[in-house]
């Protein structure tokens, strides 16, 4: 939704996920045996018409596919004129509730059967989601960045694209995403032990997921 968002501007270009092997192969010509320098150069900070002003692609922070590009992040970190669009998701239990969703085959004719959520496993998956984000954070500390969760996009599209437009110094323009938000049902359509997890978290930092 944001790729699309921004891709959509006259003066962004916005890229796939560039060091994913399962998306180059569709796309393009190189794999993970070129030099990460090469691919930045050759493929995503090339030469474009005057009217591109900002130029981008997107990259994991982790759990996604990713190639033989140990020192890639080293490499953006040392990169200079680079802006940072750290995008997130405030509630981390739909978060994992969607990575259990994508491992369905065929989502849209296929309806989930709700499950039991192991609340050990939960926990320890909120965690480790803010730990990334943080470090994450902490690494491009010199860049400027600017944070964007999913919920903005959803609920205040229109404010978070001008916002970001602001943030890249480009002309400002209406946008409008080449995907649309997915539907969201209630979580406890799908977790067969949501009460008992609502009860679990209740005293805790992760209660409001279960708000909704």
């Amino acid at each position: 939704m944001l790729k699309t968002s921004l891709d959509a501007h006259p003066n962004m270009v916005c890229l796939t996920e560039m060091f994913n092997p399962d998306y180059i192969a569709r796309e393009y010509d190189y794999d993970d045996s070129m030099p990460a320098p090469q691919v930045l150069k050759k493929y995503i900070y090339k030469d474009y018409e005057p009217e591109v002003k900002a130029v981008g692609f997107c990259l994991h922070r982790f759990g996604s596919n990713f190639g033989n590009w140990p020192n890639l992040w080293n490499i953006l970190k040392n990169t200079e004129d680079l802006y940072i669009v750290s995008l997130t998701r405030d509630n981390l239990l739909r978060r994992y509730l969607s990575v259990q969703l994508q491992q369905i085959s065929n989502l849209v004719k296929t309806k989930p059967e709700p499950k039991v959520f192991d609340p050990v496993e939960l926990e320890e998956d909120f965690t480790r989601q803010r730990q990334k984000i943080n470090e994450f954070n902490q690494f491009f500390v010199d860049h400027p960045t600017i944070n964007v969760t999913y919920e903005q996009l959803c609920e205040d599209y229109t404010t978070t694209m001008t916002n970001l437009q602001d943030f890249l110094g480009t002309p400002m323009v209406e946008l409008k995403p080449g995907t649309g938000r997915r539907n969201n049902p209630p979580i406890s359509d799908y977790i067969l032990n949501y009460e008992d997890l609502k009860q679990k978290f209740a005293n805790t930092e992760w209660s409001a997921f279960f708000d909704v």
